[in-house]
């Protein structure tokens, strides 16, 4: 039987009392639903001791005036109460509140319930306490605080005003406990809210109850409270879902324009109110902030505080601490829900949420500054009049100035300034950009310590503005006057515009030249001061980067002043930076960044003025002590030589190679002191002049042959050392030249080589390799590659020589050099798998094997196969 209440009967209640096609019903059809409720109302009494659920329900579904059904039926008169009847009060339950819409029907259900004696027995339900709690109180009341219009006043003060009293007493008494347990079995109905409203709806029926009113509603907000103290989540989560409501409907009514003396007695203002004085934020903020669902309700009590002026700076501390080395979920939704509320807050809360970033800055761990950095650029989002962009841009400039923040910190913090002002939405944001680069200029002049951050950020904002076509792109001299330039496109400020503007204000390479001079001096009494074993690679006390990094930051922006704001290198600038970098080099590596950097400006669209290349050339270059020079510095005379001698007329470039038109090449002599090591060369050739003079002189004087000899030893030894020292400079050059050494500059005696592969199956043939004494084994194993035609990636040959290996670290040695007599008897070795190679000079064999292996992947063998079988 449970079921059929359960199931059967609601379902078809629902369906003929709430559904969209009651309207379409004839009237025969309404006549039978009204009867068959009529039923339903009788058995509702008859169950109504037994606190049936499913048959409550029904009933408040039936005593519904705003349902379909009673809607569609509304001007249907009633039976119980006939129009035009003068009835007393104490005979009828119920009568119609409106004339033009009677709801008769409803009427007559709700008289029904009375003569029932309905009305009693539910009276009697409340009175006797026995077995109540907050769901059978909601459940009985929930129906009559839906037609309380209905009910005559009678019928309101003799059966409800006992139970008005009695329900707000026994839902007091009620243990934390048993409360706490009512609360989590609450879960979505909001039974408290039914209650209040209800209760609050019949009272409302009887002249003078305004102060019933009132202490039903403080009592609701006691109830609330009690429930946000004890409650686990559910019961909390309900707690803030009845807050929320109590706001919604104060908000409702604070904007209604009704009758003054309707006027409801909890507003806005005194909502406020009273979650200040019972500190109902100091309570949510205590716990469950990591669930989503809480902290949006959360959100929407403070979006009511912060409108009725009523948020506190206390209270912003409390929501700031809440986060405050918690986990990443509380973390992220605290953040979010600031995030969003920071638009509503004053300009005062606005500095105070500012003050407690800063406060927890100090001490915050890399990980929460992470966090922090992407809340403060979240907030300078969407800001139209600039007003929170301006303020998050200084917290940030203030956080990345902090002496204690690590270099990606600060670099976080100086990437979310840039993005706030590349997103910013404000009219004048060009004019905003600029100002933060002349802030950053200002740095660059008064803190040592602030330099390459400064640099870097003044380059990012530049990168912000766009760049010019080619066509509206010119070179501009920075020793000269901009007066004659003009911005040829007025309503677009390009970036090669921004940057000459501010080469114009400030001479800015001049200021940056200078500032790595001063620097070098610096690093220059550093290294002085014992200090001469310092790695340039390491941060030194004080700093935060490396001398490498501070060089190269200021090179770095230099070239993208000159690249991006299309200006030429002036020879002041330029005779600077060498002579701090390549003449007077604190450590090595200052003099290969200066090579370098003079090697990219002087690159296929040089930065250097050509006017003043040749001066600089012969007066800066050239004088480098040319043992300095490294493969870098070779790179960077090479630039200089070749764009000098063409500019002079010396040399005439044709596509990828150059044309002499003249023998008498700017730097040629410095060329030739570069690659002979002039001292020692220029000593040897003094000392063999000094010996021939000698000898001549001998020479005549037949009776000093012994001194004659010795002279003439002394000059083989000089000759000796000599050679050995072009070898040696040789051979620190460990790859193959195109142009040989001098060691190997002659060819010697002719060999033939004939390499014999082993025959497994099939006939190949010899290959005959002409070479010669002077030639290394490693060009035979080139050769050999290049006569099968095998991929040299992947193909890996190994030579034998009278069954013993020729070590690859030995293939620079000459043939000559091997040792092989003629008609040595060789020891044959058979190969498995191996090629046999045989040498022969001439028509005459010398005898001796030379074996050939190739190790090779499939695809080389596969690529050979054509050829020679394996």
């Amino acid at each position: 039987m449970p079921e059929v209440f359960r199931d059967g009967l609601t379902i078809s209640f629902t369906k003929i009392l709430t559904d969209e096609a009651v309207s379409g019903w004839k009237f025969e059809i309404h006549r039978c639903i009204i009867n068959n409720t009529h039923r339903l109302v009788e058995l509702c009494v008859a169950k109504l001791p037994q606190d049936w659920f499913p048959l409550l329900e029904l009933l408040a579904m039936a005593a519904n005036p705003h349902c379909k059904f009673h809607i569609y039926n509304g001007t249907r008169p009633s039976e119980t109460v006939p129009a035009g009847t003068q009835l007393a009060e104490d005979e009828l339950f119920a009568r119609p509140p409106d004339s033009r819409s009677p709801k008769g029907w409803l009427v007559d259900l709700i008289n029904k319930f009375g003569t029932l004696n309905g009305f009693q027995i539910l009276h009697d339900r409340f009175m006797s306490g026995q077995a109540l709690n907050v769901q059978i109180i909601a459940a009985l009341i929930k129906p009559f605080g839906q037609c309380y219009d209905f009910l005559t006043l009678h019928t309101v003060k003799k059966y409800f005003l006992p139970v008005i009293e009695m329900v707000p007493q026994f839902l007091e008494n009620l243990p934390d406990e048993e409360l706490k347990k009512e609360a989590k079995n609450e879960a979505k109905n909001d039974a408290l809210s039914m209650i209040i409203k209800s209760l609050k709806n019949l009272a409302s029926r009887v002249p003078g109850q305004e102060e019933t009113v009132k202490k039903l509603e403080i009592f609701r907000l006691k109830m609330i409270l009690r429930l946000l103290q004890i409650s686990s989540f559910n019961g909390k989560m309900n707690a803030l879902n009845e807050v929320n409501k109590v706001i919604s409907s104060v908000s409702y009514y604070t904007h209604r324009h009704g009758n003054p003396e309707e006027e409801e007695w909890l507003t806005a203002e005194r909502m406020a109110e009273w979650i200040q004085q019972n500190h109902i934020l100091s309570i949510v903020l205590r716990d469950s902030l990591h669930q989503p669902q809480y902290v949006e309700k959360l959100e929407k009590i403070l979006r009511f505080v912060i409108k009725e002026k009523a948020l506190t700076l206390q209270d912003l501390d409390n929501i700031w601490a809440a986060q405050a080395g918690k986990h990443e979920a509380i973390v992220k939704n605290v953040h979010d829900l600031l995030a969003k509320l920071a638009w509503d807050f004053s300009p005062e809360q606005l500095d105070h949420l500012f003050d407690c970033f800063k406060a927890s800055w100090t001490n915050a761990s890399k990980k929460q500054r992470e966090k922090l950095l992407e809340l403060i650029r979240r907030l300078a989002e969407d800001d139209k009049d600039g007003v929170m962009a301006h303020k998050v841009l200084n917290l940030l400039w203030n956080l990345a100035h902090s002496d204690d923040v690590p270099v990606d910190i600060m670099d976080q913090a100086l990437s979310a300034h840039i993005k706030i002002l590349d997103y910013s939405c404000s009219q004048d944001r060009d004019t905003q950009k600029i100002q933060w680069i002349d802030r950053c200029i200002e740095e660059l002049r008064t803190n040592d310590k602030w330099v390459i951050p400064a640099l870097k950020q003044i380059r990012e904002i530049c990168s912000l503005f766009g760049e010019a076509p080619q066509n509206l792109r010119m070179k501009i001299n920075i020793g000269k006057s901009l007066e004659g330039y003009t911005q040829r496109s007025p309503h677009v400020f390009y970036r090669h515009d921004l940057i000459n503007q501010l080469q114009h204000n400030h001479a800015l390479v001049t200021l940056v030249a200078e500032n790595l001079s001063a620097y070098m001096e610096t690093m220059r009494q550093f290294a002085k001061a014992e200090h001469s074993e310092f790695d340039p690679q390491t941060v030194r006390v004080g700093s935060r980067y490396s001398h490498v990094q501070e060089v190269q930051e200021r090179l770095n922006f230099l070239r993208f002043l000159l690249k991006d704001g299309q200006l030429w290198l002036c020879a002041p600038q330029a005779k600077q930076i060498w002579k701090c970098l390549a003449e007077n080099a604190v450590f090595l590596c200052d003099r290969e960044a200066c090579f370098k950097w003079y090697s990219k400006l002087m690159g296929d669209e040089p930065d250097l003025d050509p006017d003043i290349n040749k001066d600089f050339f012969e007066n800066n270059v050239l004088q480098l002590d040319p043992s300095l020079l490294t493969e870098n510095g070779m790179k960077c005379f090479e630039r200089f030589f070749k764009a000098v001698n063409c500019r002079e007329g010396k040399l005439v470039a044709k596509r990828r190679a150059y044309m002499m038109d003249d023998l008498e090449l700017i730097g040629l002599d410095y060329l030739w002191r570069v690659e002979i090591h002039e001292d020692f060369i220029q000593s040897c050739f003094d000392r063999l002049k000094a010996s021939y003079d000698t000898l001549c002189v001998l020479d005549r004087d037949k009776d000093s042959i012994n001194c004659a000899r010795q002279e003439a030893i002394r000059m083989v030894r000089v000759l000796t050392v000599l050679r050995e020292y072009i070898n040696e400079c040789d051979r620190d050059y460990h790859e193959e030249r195109t142009i040989l050494p001098m060691s190997r500059a002659f060819r010697g005696k002719h060999i033939t080589l004939i390499v014999r592969f082993p025959n497994q199956g099939r006939q190949v043939d010899d290959l005959d390799i002409w070479s010669h004494t002077n030639d290394t084994i490693g060009s035979v194993r080139r050769c050999i590659l290049t006569r099968i035609k095998a991929n040299s990636t992947h193909t890996k040959i190994e030579l034998f020589i009278g069954g013993e290996i020729v070590d690859p670290a030995d293939d620079r040695k000459l043939i000559g050099q091997l040792n092989l007599k003629d008609k040595t008897c060789p020891h044959f070795l058979q190969p498995v798998l191996f090629s046999s190679v045989r040498i022969g000079t001439g028509t005459c064999p010398v005898c001796f094997f030379m074996w050939a292996m190739f190790v090779a992947s499939p695809q080389s063998c596969a690529a050979s196969s054509s050829m020679y079988s394996w």
